[in-house]
Order: structure tokens, then sequence, then C-alpha cells
């Protein structure tokens, strides 16, 4: 029988669990999905806390709809992305420089073969994105005016704006969500790449 919907101020546990039996999986065609062990499932539909990996995985799985096919589980193209802080990114001045040595990786489902993921840094988006949220970025698609993107920019690093371009002067000005903050404004030449975020992987605790 399927569990009742949980209601958002309801645990992880129940909202796993809940997944799980409407989706008609077993533990172990779960656990597999979620590229954990069975056992550590169980003991997290029991009560025990998860950890990050784990509930990023769980809410983008989630999203996706990931349904059983002929009996196989099938996640619709979920596949691990690098993950950059926020100095590594600011160090990757062109592709072949982002360094291969992850420290972490995000599932996500983008088609991009070069995307990555990148984690945020300061308060310039907040409300809506903060620090420690994930930004997945994409390199093989051009941004366009009032995309959120990530911009690393010679000599200052890296930012998360909003791109908004000016063709006949190749301005590029930034803004944020966050009023503190003023609108940036450049030549397109000064930056060393724009790419357009695709997603945002909302940090669940706080560091």
């Amino acid at each position: 029988m399927i569990p009742p919907s949980p209601h958002s101020n309801e645990s992880f546990a129940e909202r796993l669990r809940f997944w799980r039996v409407s989706q008609n999986f077993t533990q172990a065609e779960a656990a597999k999905l979620l590229d954990i062990d069975r056992s550590y499932l169980s003991q997290v539909e029991r009560g025990r806390s998860p950890g990050n990996a784990l509930r990023t995985r769980f809410f983008l799985i989630e999203k996706s709809s990931s349904v059983k096919v002929n009996g196989n589980v099938a996640s619709r193209g979920l596949r691990n992305l690098p993950v950059l802080s926020w100095t590594q990114a600011a160090q990757a001045v062109e592709l072949g420089e982002i360094p291969r040595d992850w420290d972490e990786v995000v599932p996500s489902d983008v088609s991009d073969e070069r995307a990555f993921g990148v984690r945020l840094r300061g308060d310039s988006m907040e409300p809506k994105y903060s620090d420690g949220d994930i930004a997945i970025l994409l390199p093989g698609t051009a941004p366009t005016n009032g995309d959120t993107v990530v911009a690393n920019l010679r000599n200052q690093g890296v930012f998360c704006k909003i791109m908004h371009v000016q063709l006949e002067k190749n301005l590029v000005k930034l803004s944020s969500y966050n009023p503190a903050y003023p609108t940036m404004e450049y030549h397109r030449d000064e930056f060393h790449w724009i790419f357009p975020v695709a997603d945002i992987i909302k940090q669940l605790r706080r560091r």
C-alpha cells in the first residue's frame, strides 16, 4: 500500500519511503538508483540522518520522475558532474585547465558533455540563491540576455550574476538579486568565460 503523501515539514525518511513505495521499487532497486547500499537506505528510512550526497541525488531523481521500465530501474540519463570550489573556478581560465582531482560530484541530467558544477560563495544572489548552493553550468551553450550566469572575469575571479548584454557597445552588465550589490559593467573581452546556469541545487544545511 502506498503511504500518504508527506507534507513539506515531514522527515526526509518519510519522503524517501513515499517515493520508493509509490514507484513500486524494492529497497534494493531504490538503493541501486540512489547509488547507495541497501542497508544504508533501510537505515535512512528508519530515521538515520542522510548525507548531503544522498539528499542531492534523491531530490534530483525525484524531480526527474524516474520510472521502472520492464523491470529495470531507469534514472533518465543522470550522471555525475564534477563540482568545483569557488577558488578552483577562478583558477580555471580555460576549460582545459579545469582541475581533474575532484573533491565532489553531483548527479545531473543535463546533456552538455562539458557541464560541471560550481559551489557558490557569497550573498550577492540572496534571497534566491545562497552561499553553498551548487550551480550547474553549460559551457556548450551561449548565454543570452537575462540568464543567470557564472562568469570568470580577468584578474577579478568568478561571479554569479544576472547577465545583460549591450551588443552595440560590446558591453556586459552583471546584476545581483541582492540590492546591496551594484550592477557591474565590463567589455566582453574582459572575461575568460561566461557560462549559463542550467540549474541550482540548494544547500539544504548551511555551512
